[in-house]
């Protein structure tokens, strides 16, 4: 067998690369850099590190958001990515007595440190829109099984 045999065509391999979401290219991108960093011991537990990408600006619903997140990779990789998108944007999650806990963004006015305006957060949170019961169910589960 020749060398340009095992070689794919530019069409074929562009194909692949469209297949993908730019949110699922973000975040496995994150997750083999988060996973990079864990010690050895712990690369033999998982194949993957969640990481919560609003951290350092939102610490008080931290925990919550690394179980939102890890149980939305358990349901769907796209679901999972795209609510990491809306974390790393500027959202928290605040308590409600109704849906357990709801969404809010952090209107900033800067991108660095939340969102630049509420139409911004609307317009962008429209990517969750195929999720909405996932989503209702991780909130209330997350809420009332003891995170943060």
């Amino acid at each position: 067998m020749g060398y340009f045999e095992h070689v794919k065509a530019k069409a074929q391999a562009q194909q692949k690369i469209s297949d993908t979401s730019p949110y699922m290219s973000m975040i496995e991108r994150v997750e083999q850099r988060a996973y990079a960093m864990l010690d050895r011991d712990e690369q033999q537990t998982t194949n993957y590190a969640c990481v919560d990408p609003f951290v350092e600006l939102s610490p008080e619903d931290s925990n919550a958001w690394i179980e939102l997140l890890s149980k939305a990779r358990e349901i769907d990789k796209e679901f999972y990515a795209r609510l990491y998108y809306i974390r790393g944007g500027g959202t928290r999650l605040i308590r409600d007595y109704r849906w357990g806990y709801v969404l809010q963004p952090i209107i900033t006015g800067d991108n660095a440190t939340g969102w630049l305006n509420w139409e911004q957060y609307e317009e962008e949170k429209r990517c969750l829109d195929g999720y909405v019961q996932q989503l209702i169910s991780l909130l209330r589960m997350v809420a009332y099984n003891g995170a943060a």
